[in-house]
Parts: C-alpha cells; sequence; structure tokens
C-alpha cells in the first residue's frame, strides 16, 4: 500500500514538472519573439505589424484549435480568463486578438461556438427541443440561446430547426 502511495505522488510530481516545463518553455518561446522584434530597432511599421498579425494569427489559430476540440464553451462560465491560461496568454491579448480576427468580442465568439455545437447536436438527434438545445450547448438560459442564435443565424431556432426537419424529410422521400 505505502508503495503505491509512494508511485502516485512521484507521477503527481513527475506530471505537474512535464506541465510547468511546457508552460515555461512556452513562454520562453514567446518572449524571444517579443525580444526579437523590439531588439529590431527602429524598423520598417509595414514589417512590424506584419510579424505581430502572425504572432496574433497564430495566437487566434490555437484558440480556434482549442475552442473546436476541447469544447470549453459547453460549461456555462466559461471566461476570457480561462481561455487566456489554456493557450498561454493574457487577457487584454486574446480578447483584442479575438475582436481583429473574428470581429466579436469575446462573449460573441464564444456564444458562435455554443451556436454551432447545438445545431450540430440538431443534425445528430432532431428530436430534440430547443430548450434542450439551449442547455446542452452551455447556455445559461433559452432567452440567452434564443437571442444569440437569431442574432448569428438571422432567424430563431425553433423556425432553424422546422427548416432543417423539413428539408431532411423532403430528402429521404426524394
Amino acid at each position: 500500500m505505502n508503495l503505491l502511495v509512494l508511485f502516485l505522488a512521484l507521477f503527481c510530481v513527475l506530471a505537474v514538472g512535464v506541465g510547468i516545463f511546457l508552460y515555461l518553455r512556452l513562454r520562453r518561446k514567446e518572449a524571444r519573439l517579443r525580444d526579437a522584434l523590439e531588439q529590431s530597432g527602429p524598423s520598417d511599421p509595414v514589417s512590424d505589424s506584419c510579424e505581430l498579425t502572425a504572432i496574433d494569427q497564430m495566437l487566434y489559430d490555437r484558440c480556434c484549435k482549442y475552442m473546436t476540440q476541447r469544447k470549453p464553451f459547453l460549461v456555462e462560465s466559461f471566461s476570457l480568463q480561462d481561455l487566456a491560461s489554456a493557450v498561454y496568454t493574457n487577457r487584454s491579448s486574446l480578447s483584442k486578438t479575438i475582436n481583429r480576427y473574428s470581429g466579436r468580442n469575446f462573449r460573441q465568439y464564444v456564444n458562435y461556438y455554443r451556436i454551432m455545437y447545438s445545431m450540430e447536436l440538431f443534425r445528430n438527434n432532431m428530436s430534440l427541443r430547443v430548450v434542450d438545445l439551449a442547455q446542452l450547448s452551455g447556455f445559461r438560459s433559452v432567452t440567452a440561446y434564443f437571442q444569440n442564435f437569431k442574432k448569428v443565424m438571422g432567424e430563431p431556432p425553433s423556425q432553424w430547426c422546422a427548416r432543417i426537419r423539413r428539408k431532411y424529410i423532403k430528402d429521404l422521400k426524394s
């Protein structure tokens, strides 16, 4: 029993150590990039903006990949700080990057993923009701889901669901 506890403690220490190592490695890489940009001295503003744009694009791509793979938006309390920690950056940089590349603020960005997820859920199970879709996709209320769905899709979720059902039935008959 003592050997098992020792093994588990050693495993936990090792896992934490690896996590810290990877985190610090990523921070060093970002610091080297920043230093390289700062040490380049007086330079062409166009090339500086291109380099910053490339870094921002990488950050935005990391966010999108994280959102798609991990689906953190399904947690109602998911915040900008949660995402910033997950992609190893600060809230301010992340917020500006999301605004620039998605054309949305953070809340709108998260709600977009929630809406897309709810549409995927419905396509996989057309017996789900709008209330179910709202709850399963991370919204705190059906009202918030309804408003955000209409903002993203241009129609209420009930109309969209009815249209998708009709199309599905029509395709079955053909």
